[in-house]
C-alpha cells in the first residue's frame, strides 16, 4: 500500500499477503501453539519461530490468547510491551531480564501471512457483566447459565413484562458468562450449533476440528476465604448469588449435547474421511503433568453441610475420576475415527502421549511461563479428606509421558525428562506436511544468543 502525502512524498507500507485457502498436496508449516496471555517469554518464543522457521503458513492456537479478553489493551497496545496481536506482526517491544542481562524481543512476523485458527480457553470467557466491577472481578465471576436461568426465572416470574426469548437470553449471557469479544475479533466458520465457539476446516492437507472444551478456573486452596474449585468461602455460604460453583463447564461435550453431536456428524464427514491429517484441537488437557488435570473434567457435584438449625456451614465440591467426560466420551471417539493428533494447551508445559491406538496427544504450552510439572516427587495440591481420591503426581488418565526423541532435558541425576516446565525455557511446535512430522524446539533465555535446539520430533500416522 502506497500512501501519497505529496507525489515527491510517498509512505509505503510492509508486504502482507492474502490467499486461497490452500488445496490438499499443498506443503505447509504450522505453528501450535497457546496460553500467550502476555506472559514474559512470549514475544521471544514468536521472534524465534521466525528466526528458526522462517515463513509460517498457519497457525493452530489452542486457547488463552490474553488474560481478560475485554480489555482492550491485552489485544492490541498493552504499555508491557506484548499485547497479542504485536507479538504475531513481530512489532512487540518486549524487555525480558536475565541473569543480569535485558533483551528485547520483538515477537515474530507471522499473521502478517498466516491465517490464525484458535480455540476458546478458559481466558476466553468474561463473566457477569458489570457497569462498576472492574474487568478482572468480572472475568473471575463466571456464573453457570442454569443458575442464572434459575434466577431470572425468580426475579421476573410475576412480572409484567413481554415474554420476549431473545430479552431472556440476553439477561442470563450478562448474568453469566460470554465469549462475546473472541467471537468479534476473530473471523471464524460458524456453520456449527455454536457458531464460532467450535469449527472444522480444511486447510491444505489438514483437516482441523476444533472444540470448545474449557471450564472456569478456580484456586486448588482449602482455606475458609477462597474461591475454589473444592469449596465456596466462608463469607459467602449465606449469599449462593456470590458463589463459583466449582470449575464448572462452559460448554458440554457429553453424549446428546449439541456439540458432541456436531462432532459425531463432522467425525462421518467426507472432508474428514478424506483429509490426510486428522487433527483435533481444544484448550483443556486430556492428558498431562500439568496441574490443571485435576479435578476430573466434569460437572462439579455439590455438597453442602449445615447445622441443626438449617445454617449452611460449608458448601464443597466433588469431581469423580471415572466420569471425567474428555477420557469417558470423547477420547474413545476420537480414537474410534482415526484422529492422528489431539492438540491442546492449558497447563503451561510441554508434554506429550499416545494411546494403544496410535492415537497422538501434545501439549504444548509453555510458551511465556509455567506453573510446574507434577512428576515423581512433585504433587499437586490436592484436597484430603474428600470421597474422591485426587492424583497428586503424573497423568491421573493413565497414559505415561513419551521421553523427547532428539534432545531432552536432563533432570539432577542425568536422567531424561518426558516434559519442559521452565520460565527461562520457551518451547514452540511446527507441524510440517510435507514430511508429516511435529517437530518441537525449546530456547533457553537466560542464554540469548545462543541457537534454538531442536529437541523432539515425531511422525503423524
Amino acid at each position: 500500500v502506497t500512501s501519497l502525502k505529496t507525489p515527491e512524498d510517498p509512505l509505503y507500507s510492509a508486504v502482507f499477503t492474502l490467499t486461497p485457502t490452500p488445496p490438499p498436496g499443498t506443503p505447509l508449516k504450522i505453528l501450535l501453539t497457546s496460553d500467550h496471555q502476555l506472559m514474559p517469554m512470549t514475544a521471544a518464543n514468536l521472534q524465534k519461530v521466525v528466526e528458526t522457521i522462517g515463513f509460517i503458513d498457519g497457525v493452530f492456537f489452542a486457547g488463552d490468547l490474553t488474560n481478560i479478553p475485554d480489555r482492550a489493551s491485552e489485544w492490541f497496545d498493552d504499555q508491557r510491551g506484548g499485547a497479542f496481536f504485536p507479538c504475531l506482526q513481530g512489532r512487540a517491544q518486549y524487555t525480558l531480564e536475565k541473569n543480569e542481562q535485558t533483551t528485547l524481543y520483538q515477537g515474530g512476523q507471522i499473521i502478517q501471512n498466516a491465517p490464525l485458527f484458535p480455540a476458546l480457553g478458559n481466558h476466553e470467557i468474561m463473566g457477569r457483566f458489570s457497569m462498576t466491577e472492574p474487568l478482572g472481578e468480572q472475568f473471575n465471576h463466571a456464573y453457570p447459565r442454569e443458575q442464572a436461568a434459575a434466577h431470572y426465572n425468580q426475579q421476573f416470574a410475576n412480572l409484567n413484562i413481554p415474554k420476549d426469548p431473545s430479552l431472556k437470553a440476553a439477561w442470563i449471557k450478562a448474568n453469566s458468562f460470554n465469549s462475546d469479544t473472541y467471537e468479534e475479533i476473530f473471523s471464524l466458520p460458524d456453520h456449527s450449533p455454536g457458531g464460532k465457539k467450535y469449527y472444522a476446516i480444511t486447510f491444505g492437507d489438514v483437516r482441523l476440528i476444533v472444540l470448545y472444551i474449557t471450564n472456569i478456573w478456580r484456586v486448588p486452596s482449602l482455606d475458609d476465604n477462597a474461591l475454589s474449585r473444592y469449596r465456596e468461602p466462608t463469607y459467602h455460604l449465606e449469599n449462593p448469588e456470590k458463589w463459583g460453583y466449582g470449575q464448572h463447564i462452559f460448554e458440554s461435550i457429553q453424549p446428546g449435547s449439541p456439540q458432541y453431536e456436531w462432532l459425531v456428524n463432522e467425525l462421518e464427514s467426507s472432508e474428514f474421511k478424506r483429509a490426510k491429517y486428522k487433527i483435533v484441537m481444544f484448550h483443556h488437557p486430556p492428558h498431562t503433568l500439568g496441574g490443571n488435570i485435576v479435578p476430573a473434567y466434569t460437572n462439579p457435584r455439590q455438597t453442602i453441610l449445615t447445622d441443626p438449625t438449617g445454617q449452611v456451614q460449608k458448601v464443597r465440591y466433588e469431581y469423580p475420576l471415572e466420569d471425567d467426560h474428555i477420557i469417558q466420551h470423547l477420547e474413545p471417539l476420537l480414537t474410534e475415527k482415526g484422529v492422528h493428533l489431539v492438540y491442546y494447551g492449558h497447563s503451561h508445559v510441554w508434554n506429550r502421549f499416545r494411546n494403544e491406538a496410535g492415537v497422538n496427544f501434545l501439549e504444548s504450552s509453555n510458551i511465556g511461563n509455567s506453573y510446574g510439572a507434577y512428576f515423581r516427587d512433585e504433587k499437586r495440591p490436592i484436597p484430603q479428606g474428600y470421597q474422591e481420591t485426587y492424583v497428586a503426581t503424573g497423568n491421573p488418565n493413565g497414559l505415561e509421558p513419551i521421553v523427547p526423541t532428539i534432545d531432552p532435558l536432563l533432570d539432577e541425576q542425568g536422567q531424561p525428562l518426558p516434559y519442559i516446565a521452565s520460565n527461562d525455557i520457551t518451547v514452540f511446535s511446527i507441524l510440517d506436511t510435507q514430511k508429516g512430522t511435529i517437530s518441537s524446539y525449546r530456547f533457553d533465555t537466560r542464554q540469548p544468543t545462543t541457537q534454538v535446539v531442536k529437541f523432539d520430533e515425531f511422525e503423524l500416522r
